[in-house]
């Protein structure tokens, strides 16, 4: 576990997240913790969190003076805060609804006093809400972070400091024709969010897979993907990649509006609403989501259209014929009734 180093549990989860008690009791979050555990891991993956989890125990960890062989022990200590926030924040909002309630033999109840009184519903929702937020933001920074030191290598042994770029977790994302989330954000605004897009991946993997091969052929698809891993794209391929993104990002948004739940999406997708309480928002209905993810797909196969289009034109003027357009007006019989365009 990367808590509770010399039983000072509840000091760094006091100290990681300011607004709680330090009164509470770490060994009531230990399972909460393994479960939020298990979440980071599936976004940074195992080698990573073994790496942070390994500094953490060592004797490494937080010196009180800094050692100037190792500048990387500095790094470390700051992937092992950056990777407890995220970890604290998401175990806290899996606990604090259970612990609101007293769990006695006569069932569920509530304390009451003349000091203390359970805060409204509303205002549960919305610390919930808030704590998510959190959550996700946290866990951003550290992908950020991660991002930020790739390539920092241990002192003079030529060794990644933290193993991102040959993690599973990272690889996932190379072998994509989008392959960050300032390359999809040029398509649509995902608010900047690399969990968003990591939570993305399997469906732009699977519409680039069934709908943006197909449309290029192996060759041209093959060789795009081999000059990306190899970050040496040819001129040729670059304004084949910039048809290719739009159609797969729209595409992959479609199916993701209906599959992912709101949590998953930071911001979720949602109805505004007031009430005479406070402004609130619901959940999109089914319906809602079902006509958001239409739109995307009838303006995703729009664009994927284009891509065929320019793909047939690239194709011919390499084996010589030529490629011509017609105008639609040219294709139009003043005499009669009807127009094939």
């Amino acid at each position: 576990m990367i808590f509770d180093k010399n039983s000072k549990g509840s000091a760094e989860l006091k100290e990681l997240i300011g607004f709680i008690y330090k009164s509470i009791n770490f060994s009531n979050l230990k399972s909460y913790i393994g479960f939020a555990v298990r979440d980071i891991k599936k976004v940074i993956g195992q080698e990573v969190f073994i790496t942070a989890e390994n500094h953490y125990k060592s004797d490494n960890y937080l010196l009180a003076e800094p050692d100037t062989d190792h500048p990387e022990y500095g790094i470390l200590d700051e992937l092992v805060s950056k990777i407890q926030y995220p970890v604290a924040v998401h175990a806290y909002r899996k606990y604090v609804p259970s612990s609101d309630l007293t769990h006695s033999d006569k069932g569920r109840q509530i304390f009451v006093s003349e000091q203390e009184k359970p805060a409204f519903e509303w205002q549960i929702e919305k610390d919930n809400e808030n704590l998510l937020a959190l959550a996700h933001e946290a866990t951003d920074v550290l992908l950020e972070f991660l991002d930020a030191n790739i390539d920092a290598v241990f002192s003079g042994t030529g060794n990644l400091v933290i193993p991102w770029r040959t993690s599973d977790a990272f690889k996932a994302t190379r072998k994509l024709l989008i392959p960050d989330v300032s390359e999809f954000e040029k398509v649509f605004m995902i608010g900047s969010s690399r969990l968003t897009f990591i939570s993305l991946v399997p469906f732009i993997r699977r519409v680039q897979e069934n709908e943006i091969q197909p449309s290029i052929g192996q060759s041209r698809y093959t060789g795009l993907l081999t000059e990306l891993l190899a970050d040496d794209l040819c001129d040729e391929n670059i304004p084949v990649l910039d048809k290719i993104r739009p159609p797969l990002a729209l595409l992959a948004l479609s199916v993701a509006v209906k599959r992912l739940s709101a949590e998953i999406l930071p911001s979720g997708i949602f109805s505004n609403i007031v009430s005479n309480v406070v402004k609130g928002r619901n959940v999109a209905s089914k319906q809602d989501r079902s006509e958001i993810s239409s739109s995307l797909e009838k303006d995703g196969m729009r664009e994927l259209i284009k891509l065929q289009e320019y793909c047939r034109k690239i194709d011919l003027v390499n084996t010589g014929e030529v490629f011509t357009t017609i105008d639609a007006d040219q294709r139009i019989d003043p005499l009669q009734k009807f127009v094939r365009l």
